[in-house]
Protein backbone atom coordinates (compact mmCIF):
# COMPACT_ATOMS: atom_id res chain seq x y z
CA UNK A 1 0.00 0.00 0.00
CA UNK A 2 2.69 2.52 0.72
CA UNK A 3 4.48 1.63 -2.28
CA UNK A 4 1.05 2.79 -4.18
CA UNK A 5 1.31 6.23 -1.94
CA UNK A 6 5.05 6.98 -3.19
CA UNK A 7 4.03 6.00 -6.45
CA UNK A 8 1.12 8.28 -6.59
CA UNK A 9 3.12 11.20 -5.12
CA UNK A 10 5.74 10.88 -7.78
CA UNK A 11 3.47 11.53 -9.94
CA UNK A 12 1.83 14.42 -8.84
CA UNK A 13 4.82 15.96 -8.31
CA UNK A 14 6.14 15.17 -12.07
CA UNK A 15 2.49 16.93 -12.85
CA UNK A 16 3.07 19.77 -10.39
CA UNK A 17 6.35 20.12 -11.90
CA UNK A 18 5.69 20.20 -15.71
CA UNK A 19 2.78 22.56 -14.83
CA UNK A 20 5.49 24.78 -12.20
CA UNK A 21 7.69 25.40 -15.72
CA UNK A 22 4.95 26.38 -17.95
CA UNK A 23 3.78 28.67 -15.65
CA UNK A 24 7.00 30.48 -14.53
CA UNK A 25 7.99 30.64 -18.67
CA UNK A 26 4.55 33.62 -18.82
CA UNK A 27 6.28 35.77 -16.25
CA UNK A 28 9.35 38.14 -16.80
CA UNK A 29 10.10 38.07 -13.16
CA UNK A 30 8.48 36.44 -10.40
CA UNK A 31 7.56 37.58 -7.20
CA UNK A 32 7.68 35.51 -4.10
CA UNK A 33 3.71 36.30 -4.14
CA UNK A 34 3.31 34.25 -6.69
CA UNK A 35 5.23 31.85 -6.41
CA UNK A 36 3.57 30.57 -3.41
CA UNK A 37 -0.18 31.48 -4.36
CA UNK A 38 1.15 28.88 -7.03
CA UNK A 39 2.23 26.40 -4.75
CA UNK A 40 -0.43 26.67 -2.42
CA UNK A 41 -3.05 25.87 -5.28
CA UNK A 42 -1.28 23.19 -6.74
CA UNK A 43 -0.69 21.55 -3.26
CA UNK A 44 -4.38 22.27 -2.23
CA UNK A 45 -6.07 20.60 -5.60
CA UNK A 46 -3.59 17.97 -6.06
CA UNK A 47 -4.27 16.50 -2.34
CA UNK A 48 -7.79 17.09 -3.01
CA UNK A 49 -8.51 15.23 -6.19
CA UNK A 50 -7.07 11.59 -5.07
CA UNK A 51 -9.34 12.00 -1.90
CA UNK A 52 -12.04 13.20 -3.40
CA UNK A 53 -11.09 10.10 -6.43
CA UNK A 54 -10.90 7.94 -3.77
CA UNK A 55 -14.13 8.79 -1.98
CA UNK A 56 -16.17 8.94 -5.18
CA UNK A 57 -15.15 5.59 -6.14
CA UNK A 58 -16.35 4.15 -2.80
CA UNK A 59 -19.40 5.77 -3.08
CA UNK A 60 -19.87 4.39 -7.07
CA UNK A 61 -18.39 1.64 -6.94
CA UNK A 62 -21.88 -0.75 -6.97
CA UNK A 63 -22.77 1.31 -10.72
CA UNK A 64 -19.27 1.52 -12.41
CA UNK A 65 -18.84 -1.62 -12.17
CA UNK A 66 -21.51 -2.84 -13.83
CA UNK A 67 -20.46 -0.60 -16.95
CA UNK A 68 -16.66 0.17 -16.87
CA UNK A 69 -15.66 -2.76 -18.86
CA UNK A 70 -17.59 -0.50 -21.42
CA UNK A 71 -16.58 2.68 -20.87
CA UNK A 72 -12.86 1.62 -21.24
CA UNK A 73 -14.06 0.21 -24.24
CA UNK A 74 -15.74 3.48 -25.86
CA UNK A 75 -12.78 5.56 -24.31
CA UNK A 76 -10.28 3.48 -25.94
CA UNK A 77 -11.92 2.92 -29.37
CA UNK A 78 -12.19 6.77 -29.58
CA UNK A 79 -8.68 7.41 -28.59
CA UNK A 80 -7.12 4.48 -31.51
CA UNK A 81 -10.02 6.30 -34.01
CA UNK A 82 -8.58 9.56 -33.30
CA UNK A 83 -5.30 8.69 -33.70
CA UNK A 84 -5.73 6.63 -36.75
CA UNK A 85 -7.37 9.86 -38.36
CA UNK A 86 -4.91 12.31 -37.17
CA UNK A 87 -2.42 9.32 -38.64
CA UNK A 88 -3.44 9.94 -42.33
CA UNK A 89 -4.14 13.39 -42.14
CA UNK A 90 -1.96 16.39 -43.23
CA UNK A 91 -1.09 18.76 -40.61
CA UNK A 92 -1.88 21.87 -41.82
CA UNK A 93 0.28 23.38 -38.79
CA UNK A 94 3.73 21.77 -40.05
CA UNK A 95 5.97 24.09 -41.96
CA UNK A 96 8.38 22.53 -44.13
CA UNK A 97 11.71 23.60 -43.35
CA UNK A 98 14.28 23.54 -46.10
CA UNK A 99 17.81 22.13 -45.85
CA UNK A 100 20.60 24.46 -44.22
CA UNK A 101 22.67 25.37 -47.47
CA UNK A 102 25.31 26.38 -44.66
CA UNK A 103 25.66 22.59 -43.01
CA UNK A 104 28.20 20.52 -44.30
Amino acid sequence: MWVDIVFLGFGLAMDAFAVSISKGTQYKKLSWKVIILCALWFGIFQGIMPLMGYLLAGFLSKWIDQVDHWVAFILLTGLGIKMIIESTRKDKCVEEVPADPHQD
